[in-house]
């Protein structure tokens, strides 16, 4: 398929310049959020899950972690998919081992957990 043929099929205008920026700064505003939540290290992440529900910094709402559950989400599954580009970066799934009671989780699924935990807190609250 050539790039014209690809752009016909979208509907409205194509991708451009202005697009990607906006993009990126969207995806770095939110992870930035998703490291304040997440902290720094493994220990961050187990005393988040340890805790009866995050600690949810001033500043993310429901929407803030709703997208960044959507990424963390894609991130893992590409991560998983053998086929994938992103299979050979073991790294991201040889990560140290998050033990919580019977539950084991590598830093990414760690991250994942927490932000649904998060969601889930401010949906009941």
């Amino acid at each position: 398929m050539k790039e014209e043929d690809f752009d016909a099929l979208m509907k409205g205008r194509s991708f451009g310049t202005e697009d990607a920026t906006r993009v990126d700064a969207q995806l770095r505003r939110i992870f930035t959020l998703g490291a304040v939540l997440w902290g720094r290290t493994s220990d961050d992440l187990q005393r988040q899950l340890l805790a009866p529900h995050p600690d949810i910094p001033l500043g993310i709402g429901l929407s803030d972690l709703r997208e960044l559950l959507r990424n963390v989400e894609l991130m893992l599954a590409a991560f998983h998919d053998e086929k994938g580009a992103l299979a050979s970066i073991s790294i991201a799934l040889s990560s140290p081992t998050i033990t919580i009671g019977t539950q084991q989780f590598t830093a990414w699924e760690a991250r994942c957990e927490i932000v649904r935990r998060a969601i889930q807190y401010l949906e009941t609250r």
